[in-house]
């Protein structure tokens, strides 16, 4: 068995074309940026925030300009809706983002769009207030959920559906396509083995994989803890193929192939590759990378894996969190197992009341 170490694994950023996308590309970024000059500190975190923002809107296409359309040089403004705010945090919760980013994020956003509407800049119809509201009552509902959310069942069709693409021919015209076709089989099959956390397999290296050699890889994850994450046959043999394919020198596991050609890929492009097959699939449209942890966990739990077992494989810390995410789910799945064995139909119920009934 292999085990090799890292150092902390950085934060992943977009490595696709959007990692280009800059806070100026939102109309009137600059002039609101200029008014937190006096601390620049806090203008760089405004500004970073705010490029974030710019990624969402080009990579959702908030703007309706259709995805073939060339974009706009800027973001009006005024083409800004009161579900930007929502909107900006489902993305953000989809690409696994922690709590704590999402809200400075959405802080920075609040205090541009407060600025935008004291200026008169949005649209007349535009409510900030409501806008506000439109988060809180989304962040009331999903804790209220939380803890009933589970991953849509059809999720290890996203495996099958890479596996079944057919590769084009070895030609040097067909060279990107096959490469992003075997990256994709290596990143659903890693994602499906290891359970690891977006950034942690982000972060994989040829060398920690061993170009799919290993079966096990000691990595630095949440909290600046070292874990394994283990890979299975399949997943080995998909990452073997993919290396195989590359012909390059780059460090990266999973890497861009195209623009930005060897950079690490980051979360958008891992939750583009989940969301076009849960796409074709017709899979519960939220379905993205962190999706493979939460299901794969709950099925080895509802299979019998021990609680403490479990909580090795995910790299928990504390098995409370462990307990509280998943043991309430496979309890209820008893329950329901025992409800398909015993108890009576409302009609059974009902016909043995009549025959015990008294007659006369």
């Amino acid at each position: 068995m292999s085990k090799k170490k890292t150092t902390p694994p950085p934060r992943a950023h977009a490595k696709s074309a959007a990692t280009h996308v800059t806070a100026e590309r939102i109309e009137r970024a600059n002039e609101f940026l200029a008014t937190l000059a006096s601390s620049p500190r806090t203008a760089s975190g405004y500004r970073y925030a705010l490029g974030k923002l710019a990624v969402f809107m080009t990579d959702t296409d908030y703007m309706g300009t259709g995805k073939s359309a060339p974009a706009p040089e800027q973001f009006p403004a005024s083409g800004l809706r009161d579900d930007l705010l929502l909107k900006f945090n489902e993305w953000l919760i989809a690409l696994d983002y922690q709590p704590a980013t999402r809200q400075v994020y959405l802080a920075a956003t609040r205090r541009f769009l407060m600025w935008l509407d004291a200026g008169d800049h949005l649209s007349p119809g535009f409510q900030f207030g409501k806008a506000v509201n439109r988060l809180k009552a989304a962040a009331s509902k999903q804790r209220n959920n939380q803890a009933a959310r589970e991953p849509d069942p059809g999720i290890p069709r996203i495996v099958t559906y890479y596996d079944a693409l057919e590769l084009p021919d070895d030609l040097p015209q067909n060279r990107l396509r096959r490469l992003e076709i075997l990256r994709a089989r290596a990143i659903v099959h890693t994602l499906y083995a290891s359970a690891g956390r977006v950034s942690e397999v982000a972060s994989l290296t040829r060398e920690l994989a061993l170009d799919g050699r290993a079966n096990e890889i000691c990595i630095t994850g949440k909290g600046d803890k070292d874990r394994l994450i283990l890979l299975t046959k399949e997943a080995q043999a998909a990452i073997m193929a993919y290396c195989k394919e590359r012909q390059d020198d780059y460090p990266g596991l999973f890497i861009s192939h195209g623009r930005g050609a060897g950079n690490p890929l980051g979360r958008v492009t891992l939750w583009r590759v989940i969301k076009e097959a849960a796409t074709a699939l017709e899979l519960y449209k939220g379905t993205s990378p962190h999706a493979f942890r939460h299901y794969r966990a709950q099925q080895l739990l509802d299979e019998g894996m021990e609680l403490t077992v479990l909580q090795v494989y995910l790299g928990h810390a504390d098995i409370g969190t462990t307990r509280k995410i998943y043991a309430p789910h496979t309890e209820m799945g008893k329950v329901r197992a025992q409800l398909g064995k015993y108890g009576k139909s409302a009609k059974e119920a009902a016909q043995d009341a009549t025959q015990s009934a008294p007659q006369g």
